[in-house]
Parts: structure tokens; sequence; C-alpha cells
């Protein structure tokens, strides 16, 4: 009985103190909760912002506290001067954006900042950051080592306020979100929003006020609002197989073009006539497996109606908006204004280029008018020229231009020309020459220029009447030609446009050839020196290519006076004259074009499997030169000398290109594809026709071997004797006679 006392007592003893102690540990809980909440209510207390009234504009930054705001995060930053006029004007919106920011995205001050710089007060940091115009906003950004950790007092400038948006104080805060979306960390809730009937008619008839970019979708509104923003597809079903992960790159993508174009959704399957009049057939019958992009401008633009058909991805979307909206515009610009756009040069030196990698490769097509002369219909080919261009893979941009100086500037850039190319005192000295000159600079006005980055040679369309600037399909084709960069990177996306395939809509000009030097992009001053050679390279073979084809045209002339001249003195009928004197000499001036690119050893593994692409970079090393025919057909990779691997030095692939241009047959060609190589090299004529030339060589190795029979038969049997074959043998014995 004591026995259980004690046990009953111990027992109460043990649960009175777990009583306590979890009495205690709750209190202790009781007490970090509240610990917790009074935290986050000082936290939620600081994140409330002040009244906008009590928000001041910080000071103007020095040298030393930009470094080191800029190096710690994102920082917008406008440079001005006290004494611009348009700076002045522009200082209320930066005020008001400034306070919105802080007010409304209380969140964004973790991200980025907003900060001036005034270029009086510190003229040598704007001239460091090469501010040569004002009011300028540029978006700065920490430099990080190679463990992703800032550097301290190091940054550098990642992005520019769009030049053709409105400096306006909404446009400035939807900028600033934006840079927030596109650099900042953590994900926004999505900016696109459901459009309506209302909203798509205006969309449709242009009555918009900024570009708006829509998605439409193979599902109905319960569908769409049933993803939630973890990505979890509770509705999402049908045909509309890719949906999920196509919404997950759409709401990534509204946050990152929100400065430039508004972002919208339509679900066909709740408004089925819309998509059937827009021709979206295919989401109706159940065809669609995923959305169809469409961009809509305002009508000012003189077009409306633009189809993204390209990969979904939102950096390639992004990049394909942007283009867009700044090229629509046609901005005018004067012959100061190309060189703030480009790497537009009246004149390069005999030295490398320090260039940062990857090269953003800019095309500059100017329609250049006379203000005096032009008409509007003169600027109906504007619209035509923007589909183009936009279809363009390449870094291109489209402006207006009447500024007399670009036409100086022309004239400049190809007396540089000629001093650039003399670069080797053992050649032969090059000479202007001022009729070759006048053929290709000299045109019409309206007409196109084309300029590129580090380039002397521009691409001008000849103009030489009204109705060649009404020919849309023949300036199409003349654009596609001279899409180019001057030297750009090789990269895998690229190859189905360097070399198109037979199906594209590509036209690939007579003896054109892709000029390839491989580099390795890790080592940027051996890149810089091999541009160079490439460069050098490049412009002596255009100058050389235009020279041989503005001799083909005078000889072609002269042929033609000659029998005009004739046929006067035959006497001959006046019709017959008048016709011969009609006749158009042809102007070779699209042909024997040679695209120069280069393509980064490191990434070589990304070609392998690539439709019309079958060089295989592994073949080759850096600063090796390949010549490839632009049908993929043929390639030349020998220098003219003494055949050796050809390098990437001026004066071989000079030589190889102008063995090409001349059609000497200097150059030993290699079938591309082809196993054969050496002594069997005699097989590439048979492989070059594919089934066709094996059947043939099988067909003529049967004939020739029945052939190889019968005189082998036709002599054994002129050796049989009366009474049998001889056999050979010295003892004159014979083998019985067949019948």
């Amino acid at each position: 009985m004591r026995l259980l006392h004690l046990i009953w007592l111990l027992g109460y003893l043990g649960s009175t103190i777990f009583a306590q102690e979890h009495s205690a540990a709750k209190l202790n809980r009781r007490e970090e909760d509240q610990k917790e909440q009074e935290q986050e209510q000082e936290k939620e207390k600081e994140q409330v912002p002040p009244p906008a009234g009590e928000i001041e504009l910080p000071p103007s930054l020095s040298t030393q506290e930009f470094d080191k705001l800029t190096s710690r995060k994102l920082v917008l930053v406008e440079f001005y001067s006290p004494y611009c006029h348009h700076c002045k004007d522009f200082f209320p919106k930066w005020k008001e954006a400034y306070l919105e920011i802080k007010t409304k995205f209380p969140q964004h001050s973790e991200v980025i900042d907003m900060r001036q710089v005034n270029c009086v007060e510190n003229g040598d940091l704007c001239e460091r950051e090469m501010i040569d115009a004002y009011p300028m906003m540029l978006l700065y950004a920490p430099v990080v080592d190679s463990t992703g950790q800032p550097v301290a007092g190091k940054s550098k400038n990642i992005d520019a306020f769009p030049r053709n948006l409105a400096k306006t104080a909404d446009n400035v805060v939807k900028y600033v979100q934006e840079s927030v979306a596109e650099y900042g960390e953590g994900t926004m809730a999505s900016s696109s929003k459901m459009l309506s009937l209302d909203d798509m008619f205006k969309a449709i008839s242009g009555e918009i006020d900024r570009p708006m970019f829509v998605s439409f979708w193979q599902a109905t509104r319960d569908q769409w609002d049933s993803v939630d923003l973890g990505g979890k597809m509770v509705k999402f079903s049908g045909a509309c197989v890719e949906c999920l992960r196509h919404k997950q790159t759409w709401d990534r993508l509204s946050n990152k073009i929100i400065a430039v174009a508004d972002s919208g959704h339509v679900m066909c399957q709740d408004n089925p006539e819309l998509c059937k009049r827009l021709q979206l057939d295919s989401f109706l019958n159940g065809q669609a497996t995923q959305p169809q992009y469409i961009m809509f401008l305002p009508k000012d633009r003189k077009t409306v109606r633009f189809d993204y058909d390209g990969v979904a991805e939102v950096s390639k979307m992004k990049w394909w908006v942007y283009k867009l909206f700044e090229n629509s515009a046609y901005e005018v610009v004067s012959a100061r204004s190309v060189t703030e756009v480009m790497e537009y040069s009246k004149s390069l030196r005999h030295e490398p280029i320090a260039q940062y990698y990857p090269l953003k490769s800019k095309i500059t097509v100017l329609f250049y008018y006379d203000v005096n002369t032009v008409v509007p219909e003169d600027e109906v080919i504007l619209p035509y020229m923007l589909r183009t261009l936009q279809a363009s893979p390449f870094n291109v941009q489209l402006y207006k231009a009447k500024h007399k100086k670009i036409e100086e500037n022309v004239q400049t850039m190809g007396n540089s020309l000629i001093e650039f190319i003399n670069y080797d005192g053992n050649d032969d000295k090059y000479e202007l020459d001022k009729a070759l000159q006048i053929a290709t600079t000299i045109t019409e006005i309206p007409t196109i220029y084309v300029f590129k980055d580090n380039c002397l040679i521009p691409e001008i369309y000849q103009n030489f009447a009204v109705e060649d600037m009404r020919q849309y399909d023949k300036i199409e084709k003349w654009l596609q030609r001279v899409q180019f960069p001057f030297y750009g990177e090789l990269k895998p996306e690229l190859v189905s446009t360097y070399f198109p395939s037979v199906d594209s809509s590509l036209i690939i000009p007579k003896k054109s050839k892709v000029v390839i030097v491989f580099v390795d992009l890790e080592n940027q001053k051996q890149t810089d020196e091999q541009l160079y050679k490439l460069s050098l390279v490049a412009h002596e073979y255009n100058y050389i290519k235009r020279r041989h084809q503005f001799q083909q045209i005078v000889e072609a002339r002269n042929a033609k006076h000659e029998k005009v001249e004739k046929l006067k003195a035959a006497n001959a009928d006046k019709d017959e004259i008048l016709q011969m004197m009609r006749q158009k000499v042809p102007h070779p001036w699209d042909e024997d074009d040679a695209i120069f690119t280069f393509l980064d050893k490191s990434k070589s593994h990304q070609f392998r499997g690539l439709k019309n692409w079958k060089i295989n970079p592994k073949n080759y090393e850096v600063g090796d030169v390949v010549v490839v025919s632009r049908d993929h057909r043929y390639f030349w990779n020998t220098n003219a000398d003494d055949g050796a691997r050809l390098r990437n030095e001026p004066k071989q692939v000079k030589r190889v290109l102008v063995s090409l241009l001349n059609e000497d047959g200097n150059i030993e060609r290699g079938l591309v594809g082809s196993p054969y190589s050496g002594a069997l090299s005699f097989m590439n004529l048979v492989h070059e026709y594919g089934i066709f030339g094996y059947i043939a060589v099988l067909v003529a190795g049967y004939f020739v071997a029945g052939f190889i029979v019968r005189v082998v038969k036709r002599r054994r049997y002129r050796s049989q004797g009366i009474i049998g074959v001889n056999n050979g043998n010295n003892n004159q014995s014979f083998l019985p006679k067949k019948d």
C-alpha cells in the first residue's frame, strides 16, 4: 500500500513539474510571438512612407558618392545642367516620379534608387561617363566578381531611358518598375490585364495612345483565373497544353516591357468571334497548343498589327517589342544623332578597336529625304520597310534623316576608305576613283542609307526614278541583302539567315559567300586583333568587288555604244537603233557579296545538328578562316600560295576572295559535308549529286565491268586451237575444248 502511495506521489510531482514547464514554455512562446508581432509592426511602420510633402529630393551626387551608391544597388541617374532649358522643363516631372516611387512603391527602395548628377559641378564625372546631351537618364548596376559579390566602388551602365519614350513622370515610374523586374530579385505581379471587347476594338483600329502587346489563349476566363501565381494548374487543360509555361513567361514579360507598351490577354473560348475575325481560326477548332502574340500600334505609326512568331522566351520577346517600339517611331535624326545611336565612324585607325562582347553590331537604316521636295507618297514605303526590318534577326534600327551633312559624311567615308585599305606599303596603292564613288553613292532623293558599326562602306539604295521608291518588293530584297552586320558573331540561331534553305523567303545573291574566322571570346585582346584583321579584309574586298563590278558596267556600256554606232553607220532602221539604245545595261551590284562573321570556338558544340550547317568547328583552330558559299555547298579553307590552312591574315584571305571573284580556279574547292579528301577528292564530284551521283557511278561501273568481261572473253577464244585451249604450261598440254 505504501508502495502504491509512493508511486502515485512521484507521478503527481512529475506531472506538476511537466505542467509548470509546459506553461513556462507556452508563456515564452507567447512572449516571442508578441515580440515578433511588435517587430513586424515596427517594420510596417518603417515601410509606410511619409507624406509626399515631407519627402525632399536628395542632393546631386559627387563622383565619390556616385561610385559608392551605384556599386551597392541599381540607380537611375539623371545627368543634367542647370543651364539646360530641357532640364529645367523636365525637373518637375523627375520630382513627381521620385515622389511617386517613394510613396506608392516603397518596396522598390531596397532595389533601386533615383539620383541626379549636376554636370556643371561634376564635369569630370560626366566626361568619364561620356555624357554629351542633357538631360540624360542612365541605369547603373554594381559590378560583381566571379563569386557574384559586388566590387566596392565599381559599377557599370547597363541601360538607358528609351530615346523615343516621352520624358513624363508616368513613363519614368514605369521605367523604374521595369528595371526592378528586369534586374532586381524577386517576383512581381503580372501587369497584363484581361481585355474586354471594347479594349480590343480600340487596339485593332489603332485608337490607343501606347503600343499594346496582346496574348490570345485557347482557354476561358475561369481556366485563366484558376492558375495561381505559384504556377499550379487547376483547370488549365484541354488543347492548350503549353498554356501554363507560356503564362509564366507572359507574366514576367509584362513587367519587363511596361515602360514602352501595355500588355493584355484575351480568352478565345470566351470570344470566338473576335479571334475568328483576327484569323485565329486554329483556336476555334481546338488545334492551337499554345497562345498567339500580336502587337498593336497607334494608328499614327502608319501600320497597326504585327504578329510575333518567334520563340516564347522573355529576353527574345522583349527585344522584339523594344525594336518595334523604337523603329515605328520613325525618329528624325541628324548626322550627329547617328553617332549617338551606333558606333559610327567617318575614319578608322590602323589598330585594333577595344570592344565589349557580345557586340551590339548595330545596323542603322535611314530613309533620307529632302524637305523641299518630299511628298506624303514618298513616306508610304516606311511601314513596308518597318515590316521587313522587324523580321530581321539583327540589331537593325530605322530612322528618317534630312540633313545634308549626312551626304557630306558619305563622301568623307569614301576618302577615308582609301586611306584605310592602303595598310601595306608593299602592295600597289589604291587611289580614289571618282567615277566609281559617284556611281555607288550619288542617287536620287529620297533614298535609303545603311550604316554599320565601324564600317566605312555605307550601303545606298540606287533610286533612278520615282517608281524605284514605290517598288516594295525590290526594296525588301535589297534590305534583306544588306541587313547583315559588317562583322557580327555567327550564332546558332542565325545560321538559317546566313545560309537560307531552298524554301526560305530570303534571296541568295549570285556567288555570295560567308567568311568565318574562329576566335576565342574569353581572350578579348586577341579577339580585338582578329576582328581588326577581318575588318581590313572586309573593307579591301568590298572596294575591289565594287571596282570590279563597275568595270563590268563600263565595258557593257561601251559594247552597247559600239553596237549603236555600227547600226548608225550601216544606216539601220531608226526603230532598231532605238531598241538597241533602250537595252538596259545590267548592274551586278548584288553579286559576289561576302558576309564577314566570327565564330566563338568555345560555343562550337551549340552548332551540332543544325539545319543547313555541316561545317565542323572542331576541324579549325583560333585564327583559322573558312569561306563557305551561302547555298552551303562549297567551302574554301586553303590559301593561294602553298595550299596550307587559311589563316586570318589580310593578304591570304584577300587572295582567296579575289580568286573567287575572278573565277580563275586557283583555289581548291571543297564540298560541304563530303567525307572525301586528299587522294579521294575526285569523289566530291560524285558526292555533289547525292544519290543520283552514286547511281550514275554504279551504272557506269556495271557497263565498264561488262566491257572488261567481253574483252577478256575475246582474248581467251582467240587462243583456242582445234584441239582446245592452251593452259599456259610449257609441256604444251591443252584443256578440253568446250562447246
